[in-house]
């Protein structure tokens, strides 16, 4: 068993497989880490007592790591990417308590150990997520100094000024984390890993924080025993479990081929936000995009295929609109978006970019054991505005879908906003 987690752990350093402008920029951030331990070990003499507070935060940390293995996996699969793991409670806990040789030791100890766990994560890349936190734990270490530095915050009484500092060294920690990592997902450039996409989601940074407030919580309970830490792996334990309830909720509204909300998803919001638009007397729009001729690129590529397509007209789509704007999809080739605050003329122009996106798309695409490309795709659209077309979402979506039929008769690839359905009758009527 040890064996072949350990073949399987080497197998994965795949540094020098990565492009190249991110190379010098991961090791960069790797030496940088380094140097910050042997300089600190240089300038710190650790105490009896502080060897004990970090073995046990190491402790705590590798097992929670074992008590939620099974949670965690389930809530990765879950989460995809963006994954937030809640080892920063001990992690941060260590940054306020320790002096920095030994924080860092129990970040190297607890992810070493989630590698061990997780041995398909490639090596550097745990390597660079260890020294980024060791980077952000030191320059947090560096604002406690302003209240008598780590491990020397709390006493009988706490001032709240020292409330105050530790606020501004887990914002500090938490933003040269999520920065850090950023600027590594913009050198890589992977196709569909956007920073966008991995850092828009504002519950993952809400977890994050509130991981991080866990561990400052922590770290004034152990300052006065570190046996208080029994009282701590419950309730981290029971976060897990609540926290992956919450993800598969998420899960349940989302696409399972495209990854956008589904049907009961959609409506869910777009529910929210007529109830908003109501209150504040504004307008929104929303589109009914179909993909021509769907059906041919089943029949002549397969349906596997035509999944890759449907995910690329997703991922364009989303690309075309705002982070707040909600897009989903209602089976076979059918997508509609909701646009908070537009006007017919606006959703007509964000309508002419999606699809414009879908005719540039170039989708490589598996086939019988290869790869195949697939273009010159079209999309028809239709367009309808509240409260213009209809006071609730049904009447909008039928009103979207009466004009996305007059798009389909009148050739296909364009868009048709439900108001040009509705000028004609006006005019016969007077």
């Amino acid at each position: 068993m040890l064996s072949t987690h350990v073949r399987s752990m080497f197998s994965g350093w795949q540094l020098f497989q990565v492009p190249r402008r991110a190379v010098g920029y991961l090791l960069a951030v790797d030496a940088l880490a380094l140097l910050i331990v042997l300089i600190s070990t240089l300038q710190v003499t650790v105490t009896v007592s502080e060897i004990v507070t970090a073995s046990v935060l190491a402790g705590c940390g590798v097992a929670h790591t074992e008590l939620a293995s099974t949670i965690e996996k389930a809530r990765r699969a879950v989460a995809g990417q963006g994954h937030v793991d809640l080892a920063s409670v001990w992690v941060f806990a260590g940054v306020l308590l320790l002096p920095t040789p030994l924080a860092a030791a129990v970040i190297a100890v607890i992810y070493a150990h989630y590698q061990w766990r997780n041995p398909f994560v490639a090596w550097h890349r745990r390597v660079f997520g260890i020294s980024v936190m060791i980077i952000a734990g030191k320059v947090a270490a560096m604002l406690l100094d302003l209240v008598g530095g780590a491990g020397h915050l709390f006493g009988p009484t706490i001032a709240p000024l020292t409330v105050l500092v530790v606020v501004a060294a887990l914002v500090t920690f938490s933003a040269l984390d999520v920065a850090m990592i950023a600027i590594r997902v913009l050198l890589y450039g992977t196709p569909g890993v956007t920073v966008r996409k991995g850092f828009s989601d504002p519950s993952k940074h809400m977890l994050e924080i509130s991981t991080l407030f866990y561990g400052a919580l922590l770290a004034f309970a152990l300052s006065y025993s570190p046996a208080l830490v029994v009282l701590a792996l419950p309730p981290v334990l029971m976060l897990h479990r609540s926290v992956l309830l919450k993800q598969v909720e998420e899960k349940a509204r989302k696409d399972s081929k495209t990854g956008l909300l589904n049907s009961e998803g959609w409506h869910e919001r777009a529910n929210r936000e007529r109830s908003r638009a109501v209150r504040a007397s504004e307008t929104f729009g929303l589109l009914m995009v179909d993909l021509d001729h769907f059906k041919r690129v089943n029949d002549t590529y397969g349906h596997v295929a035509g999944d890759a397509v449907l995910k690329a007209v997703a991922d364009a789509i989303s690309k075309e609109v705002r982070d707040y704007d909600a897009v989903g999809r209602f089976g076979g080739e059918e997508f509609v978006v909701l646009l908070p605050g537009m006007s017919d003329d606006d959703g007509v122009g964000v309508a002419e970019r999606i699809r414009h996106a879908v005719t540039q798309l170039v989708v490589e695409a598996p086939v019988e054991g290869a790869t195949t490309v697939i273009r010159n795709l079209s999309a028809s659209i239709g367009v309808s505005t509240f409260p213009a077309a209809g006071d609730d979402i049904e009447p909008l979506l039928l009103a979207a879908d009466a004009a996305l039929y007059q798009a389909k008769n009148g050739g296909r690839n364009q868009v048709v906003s439900s108001t040009a359905l509705v000028k004609p009758v006006l005019a016969v009527a007077a």
